[in-house]
């Protein structure tokens, strides 16, 4: 359980991972000192000073507490286990955040390994993924790209947008996913754009802003930047320079492909929205009072208004839809995404896809931020609403009975 959060130790070798790096001097640092004397033979010399339970029990270093809940940690490893096996994914995540103090309940990684065995274990079992690498993160992009038109004021909660199903842009034709079923579905609204996933229209809202004020915004919002989250290995990200920014770059970072994300990233960034637009240091340690301040911070990354906005957006959009995520006794806020996963070399993409959902509940009093992220899903009909949303939907239900969180829906 939890292993890529716990780490393993090599003494031998000083190499070390998770916690068990993060935290190595403590975890070696003895509560107390033991004194006594021994033979050559390694006899203990009893003597009428000589503490008996110092000469019987082995030494131990100091205590370090997560922020684990064993129950939340258990439902979110079995129901990622579970759908990774039932479509031969390649590999997946799910992690579960209190956003008022940051605090990381649940944490599942695939795939996984046993940290006392960890010589046993390759180099993809070791490395979390989620920290170390990145990928588009597609339509869940939308919610970034709705929130930055809200904060610099080209778009408000009543905004229409024209979709025109498809558009052209720098010889190069950007389409709506459904644009088969819905060619030409007009002025939408901002809740329609959400439900359906629109990628004219969240195109159409990025090429509202000027190329430093969007890139300026993402910034703030923590894209290109580490969360600062208390395990080893996270990467920053990859936002290119709006510099280098063509009219076609702007457009496909609106709906998820023109920056590379990392898993924690977008998560700490939806459960800053959860938070009244303040985001805090995502952390699996439990800190002392005095020690919280050196190690956990509070970012304002968007106004108050601008996160109840995308909150009531969010809730609005999955409240009208058939999505698994539309809980009957809780008010949700979630965005699904797929999104293509891009080849090794960086040139082109593979016929798989990374499907993924995040959002928080009850929506208008967040107690927890869920995200899931499966890579290559295999079977028909691969999108993050097949594949990701019945795990989201199986796992918020159980960690709302471990939380024992009241319904707000009736």
């Amino acid at each position: 359980m939890a292993a890529h959060v716990l780490g393993y130790y090599n003494p031998d070798a000083e190499t070390a991972a998770g916690v068990e790096l993060k935290q190595n001097k403590i975890l070696e640092t003895p509560s107390h000192i033991s004194e006594y004397e021994k033979t050559p033979n390694g006899d203990v010399i009893y003597e009428l000073l000589t503490n008996l339970e110092d000469t019987i029990n082995p030494v131990k270093g100091q205590p370090v507490q997560l922020t684990i809940n064993n129950g939340i940690q258990h439902v979110c490893e079995s129901e990622l286990n579970k759908m990774i096996t039932e479509r031969k994914a390649l590999r997946g995540g799910i992690i579960v955040i209190e956003p008022k103090t940051g605090e990381i309940l649940g944490y599942a990684v695939y795939p996984n390994y046993d940290p006392n065995n960890y010589k046993k274990a390759t180099a993809l079992q070791i490395k979390n993924w989620t920290l170390t690498d990145v990928y588009p993160p597609g339509s869940t992009f939308k919610v970034l790209t709705l929130a930055a038109g809200l904060e610099s004021g080209k778009i408000n909660e009543h905004s229409r947008i024209n979709d025109s199903g498809k558009m052209k842009i720098g010889g190069w034709t950007l389409k709506n996913y459904d644009y088969s079923i819905r060619p030409y579905p007009g002025d939408i609204d901002l809740y329609y754009l959400l439900e359906h996933s629109s990628n004219v229209a969240s195109a159409r809202i990025a090429l509202m802003m000027d190329r430093q004020e969007y890139y300026n915004i993402l910034k703030r919002f923590g894209i290109g930047s580490k969360t600062g989250i208390d395990l080893p290995g996270e990467s920053s990200g990859l936002l290119p320079d709006y510099r280098n920014w063509q009219e076609s770059d702007k457009a496909s970072m609106g709906y998820g492909y023109g920056a590379s994300t990392t898993f924690i990233q977008m998560a700490s960034i939806m459960a800053g929205i959860a938070n009244g637009g303040v985001k805090i240091t995502p952390h699996v340690i439990k800190y002392s009072e005095e020690e919280l301040p050196q190690h956990v911070k509070q970012e304002v990354i968007m106004s108050p208004e601008t996160a109840a906005t995308m909150a009531k957006l969010l809730a609005g959009s999955v409240g009208h839809s058939k999505t698994p995520v539309n809980l009957k006794t809780y008010t949700v806020a979630a965005k699904t995404g797929t999104s293509l996963k891009p080849k090794e070399n960086g040139k082109g993409y593979t016929n798989f896809n990374y499907t993924s959902v995040m959002g928080f509940f009850p929506a208008y009093d967040p107690q927890v931020m869920i995200y899931v992220v499966i890579d290559s899903a295999q079977g028909p009909a691969v999108w993050g609403n097949t594949i990701a949303s019945p795990v989201f939907k199986e796992v918020a239900l159980q960690v709302a009975r471990i939380l024992n969180i009241k319904p707000d829906k009736v």
